[in-house]
């Protein structure tokens, strides 16, 4: 991937589960403390794999470790940077709310980003009669933006209304065998877990038979 489609990558990470917030950098000027407020980058996972994938793709732009942070125990990392908490924020809206893929993505960076955003917020369905992959989320505008370009693609979905709590969310589904073989061919998951149980439902179209594989690397 060129730097584009790693930042690309991280907007979509923290669009699902990060932030970007400022934080207190203190150094002396001449002779006196200055205080100023930063940005910085966070993203949560309790998956090691996207925590590893997220930090790579830092350094891969950066080409240095020493803005990162990364908590074991909060399973956060903490990227504090001017540049590329500027750079991932001109891409677009990363907000609970309110995100947004980035503009004027090639196919290939559609893929990457959906594929980024579903590794967080993506589950995998796997009951007798009800197979899917579902991403879920409280903004639905972007749903509806990642439910076209699924659509382009030939992987045809649906959004329905989720009620939890007295709240309502968002949950976009892809089900029907074509479409699941489709998904993981196009887009699929870097979570293994979730990449391996959505081969397992798909094997269990006996007619299909696939290995485990990762997309997009």
């Amino acid at each position: 991937m060129n730097k584009r489609d790693l930042l690309i990558k991280l907007h979509a990470y923290i669009s699902s589960d990060g932030i970007i917030d400022t934080w207190k950098s203190k150094d002396i000027h001449g002779k006196k403390l200055r205080i100023r407020k930063r940005l910085r980058v966070r993203f949560y996972s309790n998956e090691k794999t996207l925590i590893d994938d997220f930090i790579e793709s830092v350094i891969k732009i950066y080409h240095d470790k020493k803005y990162i942070r990364y908590s074991e125990k909060r399973m956060e990392v903490e990227v504090r940077g001017q540049i590329i908490s500027k750079k991932i924020l001109e891409l677009g809206n990363i907000s609970t709310t309110s995100w947004e893929m980035p503009k004027n993505l090639s196919n290939k960076q559609k893929r990457i980003w959906i594929r980024a955003f579903a590794d967080c917020d993506g589950t995998i369905g796997y009951y007798k009669y009800n197979k899917y992959v579902a991403i879920d989320s409280i903004n639905l505008k972007g749903l509806t933006q990642i439910s076209h370009i699924l659509t382009k693609f030939g992987i045809f979905n649906r959004i329905q209304n989720v009620k939890y709590k007295g709240k309502i969310s968002y949950r976009l589904k892809v089900s029907r065998k074509e479409n699941l073989i489709r998904y993981n061919r196009l887009i699929g998951f870097n979570h293994p877990y979730k990449q391996e149980k959505l081969i397992k439902v798909i094997n269990s179209y006996k007619q299909n038979t696939l290995k485990t594989k990762f997309l997009i690397k």
